[in-house]
């Protein structure tokens, strides 16, 4: 028979030492896995974000090019140049236009409608100046309108390596804006101004312009007709290097939104369809007088002097 006690005993004597250690180490190896996981999605997070770092970085560059370039103003894209003379002797009232264009260094001459025609720069392979209509006023009742020369080049940037903790020298894709007035005859301050950081690890830009008489990209703005004063569209190349120091590279097409239109010469047209008329009647009253000539001196007339 047995003794109530000794069941009693067992059940309460509790986990052995053996079994406190087993539990120990299958806890151990569970803990083990988590601290894997955990740490393995950390470092999935630090490398995705560094690369949406550098992709947000070139992706905000284009797109601040973009706004700039769909916007580029001339009045060449709706109109055609001014072909008076700007003497004030040949043609009386044309001072004010005359010193207004008189040697401005980015406005060339006016329009038929008197709007001035910008002269865009490309002084350098990576160094583009132009007119646009992307501003914005930062501050109400700003003395600015959305007109603004606009600056894009590579230039020198000072970074600070955090490894060494020394600064260090690179290149960076600027941009620069001037906005106050953008029909002062002053030259641009491009060495005083502000500039801001697009893009950093630039090692080339290089801007190409479409010529719609060739069908071919340029490399020199002066080679496209009116190239100066009209972008038709602009072919951009940039390689620049991330921040793992891998190079990166990418080509990009803009245009503005002017439409892509011949401007024509409507005094012109309409001269040339006078001139055609003109030809044309002279044509056919010729060749109807020479047909009624023709018909009249056919035989079997009347001739007055003989008797009806």
């Amino acid at each position: 028979m047995m003794n109530p006690s000794n069941s009693i005993s067992r059940s309460e004597a509790g986990l052995t030492l053996l079994e406190i250690m087993i539990s120990i180490v299958l806890l151990a190896f569970v803990m083990l896995g988590v601290v894997a996981i955990v740490d393995n999605s950390q470092n999935t997070k630090d490398r995705i974000v560094v690369q949406d770092r550098d992709n947000l970085q070139i992706e905000t560059a284009l797109g601040r090019m973009h706004w700039d370039f769909s916007q580029l103003w001339s009045p060449l894209y709706f109109s055609q140049r001014f072909t008076g003379s700007l003497d004030p002797n040949v043609n009386p009232g044309i001072e004010e236009v005359r010193f207004l264009y008189d040697s401005h260094p980015r406005l060339r001459a006016p329009s038929k409608e008197g709007v001035p025609i910008p002269i865009f720069q490309n002084r350098e392979k990576g160094d583009l100046v132009f007119l646009t209509t992307s501003n914005r006023r930062r501050l109400e009742n700003q003395k600015q309108s959305n007109f603004s020369w606009v600056r894009y080049f590579i230039s020198d940037f000072k970074v600070m390596d955090e490894a060494s903790g020394q600064e260090l020298v690179t290149k960076a894709l600027m941009r620069q804006v001037f906005a106050d007035d953008p029909w002062a005859k002053e030259e641009l301050p491009l060495d005083s101004a502000r500039s801001t950081v697009l893009l950093e690890n630039v090692e080339e830009l290089d801007f190409q312009f479409w010529n719609p008489s060739s069908k071919k990209w340029e490399t020199n703005m002066k080679s496209v007709q009116d190239g100066e004063s009209i972008i038709r569209g602009i072919k951009l190349y940039v390689k620049w290097k991330d921040s793992k120091g891998l190079e990166r590279e990418t080509t990009r097409f803009f245009r503005p939104t002017w439409p892509q239109i011949m401007i024509q010469d409507p005094q012109a047209g309409v001269q040339a369809g006078a001139q055609a008329g003109a030809q044309a009647g002279a044509q056919a009253g010729a060749q109807a007088g020479a047909q009624a000539g023709a018909q009249g001196g056919q035989p079997g007339g009347f001739d007055p002097g003989e008797d009806p």
